[in-house]
């Protein structure tokens, strides 16, 4: 008689289980499924400013992964020492289609004296909750 309770239970468990994964597979999928979000590149990643005054501009290209369809504000934050130089986006806000891709430039300006040398940029796009970054150089010399 234990036995026969045993197979009765473990039988209804299957058909509890395969109910709520059929009722709930495209839950339980999405779950598995990667989500949807997006990187940055740029080109070049270097860039030169060689006097005040002088200006360079690399492109910035925010691409859509796994179907992102999303507004991505970018920006562009310096390490110290790169303190006289203005960043411009053109433009500073993209919207990105799902599985797409769209560009941008950035413009550097040496706005001031800088000290020569190598400073880095970490340039940042932000959907929603999601931010990614990537590193650009900027190579001073006078």
């Amino acid at each position: 008689m234990n036995g026969k309770i045993v197979a009765i239970r473990v039988i209804v468990a299957i058909i509890v289980i395969s109910a709520v994964a059929y009722f709930y597979s495209d839950y339980i999928l999405g779950l598995l499924a990667e989500r949807p979000d997006f990187q940055l590149s740029a080109n070049p990643t270097q860039i030169r400013l060689s006097y005040v005054g002088s200006s360079n501009t690399t492109t910035i290209t925010v691409m859509s992964i796994n179907g992102l369809d999303s507004d991505v504000k970018l920006d562009a934050k310096p390490y110290l020492g790169l303190i006289g130089a203005r960043f411009i986006f053109d433009p500073s806000e993209v919207h990105l289609q799902a599985n797409g891709e769209v560009s941008c430039t950035l413009r550097i300006y040496a706005m001031s004296n800088i000290e020569p040398g190598e400073y880095f940029i970490d340039i940042s796009g932000v959907a929603g909750n999601l931010t990614r970054s990537i590193r650009v150089t900027v190579e001073v010399s006078y």
